[in-house]
């Protein structure tokens, strides 16, 4: 165990990889590919988890941050400048296509109260889960408590607030379903 995590703590320097405050990492085989800019960050919290499964491939610049459990299947590629935001659990499937700039969160500001500053009024969270076989393209933002069906296909630049259904086609500001893929 120790020899492997020297020779991890050597290959993420030799990527420039940032995994500042993290406790766990896992990964369930040697075929993950992860690309110089990759960022893991942890803001509070010990309960922080990232588990990426085998055959996954993260792009540059892409930022996992949090305070809760993520989960990659096997196959997911993940392109630049995605962001996942996880203060409880952002889960994602097997074979997951995620183009560049996806904005991935379980996490809303609460901000009712004009009184005091928005960073001040806590958070609230729902779990966020991609399923198997899932394309997600250029730009788009997935917002807390989503539930994105397997198959499913979410065009560029379109705004997730509500489940996607398994093999649907969805896009727009917020995402509506204009196509089954059946």
């Amino acid at each position: 165990m120790l020899i492997r995590l020297l020779i991890l703590a050597q290959v993420f320097r030799n990527m420039m990889l940032k995994v500042r405050y993290g406790k766990k990492l896992i990964f369930k085989s040697w075929s993950v590919r992860i690309r110089s800019g990759f960022e893991l960050t942890q803001f509070f919290g010990d309960n922080f988890q990232v588990r990426i499964d085998e055959d996954v491939y993260v792009e540059k610049d892409v930022w996992i941050k949090g305070s809760a459990r993520v989960f990659i299947g096997a196959g997911t590629i993940i392109g630049r400048r995605a962001v996942i935001g996880c203060n409880e659990e952002v889960r994602i499937g097997k074979n997951v296509l995620i183009a560049e700039n996806v904005s991935i969160r379980d996490t809303d500001h609460n901000f009712l109260d004009p009184e005091m500053p928005i960073k001040d009024q806590g958070i609230t969270t729902k779990p966020v889960v991609i399923e198997d076989d899932v394309w997600i393209g250029y730009g788009v933002i997935i917002t807390k408590g989503v539930n994105i069906g397997k198959g499913a296909i979410v065009g560029a630049n379109s705004v997730v607030t509500k489940d996607i259904p398994p093999y649907s086609i969805a896009v727009g500001v917020p995402a509506k379903v204009i196509k089954e893929r059946k």
